[in-house]
């Protein structure tokens, strides 16, 4: 298994590439292997396919070609925060802080400390925040970035449009998406179902299309998710119909905590 670091290190892992201060309260460290590969990089767009695990990538990177070859080259994982749920977990990747650090439950809560869109923009910088109107990628993030990225919902190709616009419209040193489709798939069919596969793949080739239009912008990229999600068993969901789900996460296990991060 690769080398494990926890989501608290993303914020001072950006910062540091970016050259701004760690945002206080942070509670985690630069992670020195995407340091060593970003020195050049004057950008950074961190792109998160929403709740594609370390589960799940066990089991289908074979029917993802491209992120294969970038975890071929570059690979860690990343170890989720309690609880293992979506608005928590992005809330960490921008303060370095966890639950109790950032305060940060719901999409609708407001942090209660720093964030990478304080310290960037403090620094003359610009930052955006993409995702479908009501995920969190908007209704948390970008009410605090620079650039609101709210998209109307659909497949995650809104969201690379979106992406790719502000990003040779505009620049922001800092850029993050959520990529929300996947968590909805997985939900609906659990993670570990062949029927993901179809946007499993539609995933790559968004990636590929995503990292093509990034790098030569000045962007490093760092793919990573906030959380994984694992399989509800179906005795679960005949003994409680309020269940219709077949993928869950939020629990303190491996599944739902283990992310994989690559980068470039």
């Amino acid at each position: 298994m690769a080398m494990i670091y926890s989501m608290v290190d993303v914020a001072p892992t950006v910062s540091t590439v970016l050259g701004v201060r760690v945002p206080a309260g942070a509670q985690g460290a630069p992670i020195p292997e995407i340091l060593r590969d970003l020195t050049e990089a004057t950008r950074v767009a961190v792109l998160a396919p929403d709740a594609f695990g370390w589960f799940a990538w066990t089991l289908w990177q074979a029917e993802m070609p491209y992120l294969q070859t970038l975890h071929a080259e570059h690979s860690l994982i990343l170890r989720s925060v309690m609880p293992s749920i979506t608005p928590v977990n992005f809330a960490t990747m921008v303060t370095g802080a966890d639950l109790d650090g950032h305060g940060v439950r719901t999409r609708d809560h407001d942090f209660q400390c720093e964030t990478l869109f304080d310290v960037v923009r403090r620094a003359g910088g610009l930052s955006a925040a993409v995702g479908f109107e009501g995920y969190t990628g908007s209704s948390l993030l970008a009410r605090y970035a620079d650039i609101d990225g709210t998209t109307v919902r659909g497949t995650d190709d809104v969201i690379a449009e979106k992406v790719i616009e502000i990003a040779r419209a505009d620049a922001p040193e800092f850029l993050i998406a959520q990529l929300g489709r996947v968590d909805d798939v997985f939900h609906e069919f659990g993670p570990s179902s062949a029927e993901v596969l179809p946007m499993l793949r539609d995933t790559d080739a968004r990636l590929r299309r995503l990292v093509k239009a990034l790098r030569p912008l000045g962007y490093g990229v760092i793919i990573l998710a906030d959380h994984g999600q694992h399989d509800i068993a179906d005795d679960v969901r005949r003994d409680d119909d309020s269940i219709p789900k077949k993928g869950g996460h939020g629990q303190d296990r491996d599944e739902d905590r283990l992310v994989p991060c690559t980068w470039l």
